[in-house]
């Protein structure tokens, strides 16, 4: 015969309200917590989830919506996104949606919805306000993660992008270099927007020219970080560092180089970004910006959890987490 839950409550000494409030979500006294972890173990007691949806309106579990499970940034943070959500009691719903679709990400949130998930974690592209307020009506709280949108109220989790591009710009300045290329995403992105800014005010700081011949502004893709570095390498006047300010920037403009020949960092300097597999595997090891993206998914899942919870109603925050480098020998010293 199976468990129930007045089994528990009786193993672990406890009421069996306090063993409901702990089986959703609830905080309960860190003894009372052991006890009944330790009873639920001991009886093999499983959780109706199905049962505790109907009478709770809850059903557990979180839709987290990527616009490309292809891409580096969206499995990654995935990966630990959905760690941290087991962790806290919750199963995870995972789709993606078309960036170039206007209607995709709307769609994909009226899916979830209608799926009766409690939250949803996501790469906002082409989100509305509209549909944050539909979900708030369904009481479905949305925490975005790496772009902010001012005009939305919503919970963010970013990096500071700014920060990041001046520092690596200003790497680049402070070795030698003056003709410094960049390869970013679409405008138009605050993501894309606040790197680039970063690069311009570095240079600006630094007295050396800005040049429309040296930024490259596309999609986020291998081909576009291929075609860049192609475009760049063919000037009349290569530039002598080049940052590519995206995983697959980095891996596209890398694949250039590398068919070419080109030796890193005696014919040019380079600088990636997020990708460690590929800075140590590359020789030699490129200097690479890193997003601390663990610590993302960590704090969207916990400002998620405060939403869905009701520990904290106040107003949209936006938690700006700070990238580091990770410095390789991809940088030349110039005299």
């Amino acid at each position: 015969m199976s468990s129930t839950i007045k089994d528990v409550a009786k193993m672990a000494g406890v009421s069996i309200s306090t063993v409901s409030k702990y089986i959703n979500g609830g905080n309960v006294l860190e003894e009372n917590r052991q006890q009944i972890e330790s009873a639920i173990e001991t009886l093999n007691y499983q959780v109706n989830t199905v049962a505790r949806g109907m009478k709770t309106r809850k059903t557990m579990s979180v839709g987290v919506l990527i616009p490309s499970l292809a891409d580096y940034y969206g499995i990654s943070i995935l990966s630990y996104i959905d760690h941290e959500l087991y962790a806290s009691g919750y199963s995870t719903i995972i789709s993606d949606y078309s960036q170039t679709d206007p209607c995709g990400a709307s769609d994909k949130i009226n899916f979830l919805i209608n799926k009766q998930i409690d939250g949803i974690i996501m790469q906002p592209i082409n989100v509305r306000q509209e549909d944050i307020e539909r979900a708030a009506k369904a009481d479905v709280p949305i925490v975005f993660v790496d772009i902010e949108d001012p005009q939305i109220s919503c919970d963010s989790v970013t990096i500071d992008n700014y920060d990041i591009a001046y520092r690596i710009t200003r790497h680049f300045i402070e070795n030698g270099h003056k003709r410094i290329a960049f390869i970013g995403g679409a405008e138009g992105f605050n993501t894309t927007d606040d790197r680039v800014r970063g690069y311009k005010d570095a240079l600006k700081e630094a007295k050396l020219e800005i040049s429309s011949d040296l930024i490259h502004l596309e999609n986020v893709s291998e081909e576009s970080g291929y075609l860049a570095m192609m475009r760049f390498m063919n000037l009349p006047q290569p530039p002598t560092a080049v940052f590519a300010s995206g995983n697959d920037l980095t891996c596209g403009a890398v694949m250039y180089i590398n068919e070419k020949n080109i030796k890193v960092p005696d014919d040019i300097s380079f600088v990636g970004f997020e990708n460690q597999t590929i800075a140590h595997v590359y020789n030699p090891t490129l200097t690479i910006g890193i997003q601390p993206i663990r610590k993302i998914g960590q704090t969207a899942v916990r400002m998620l959890l405060e939403r869905m919870r009701g520990e904290f109603t106040g107003e949209p925050r936006n938690v700006r987490l700070k990238a580091v480098i990770d410095f390789g020998a991809s940088v030349k010293k110039l005299s």
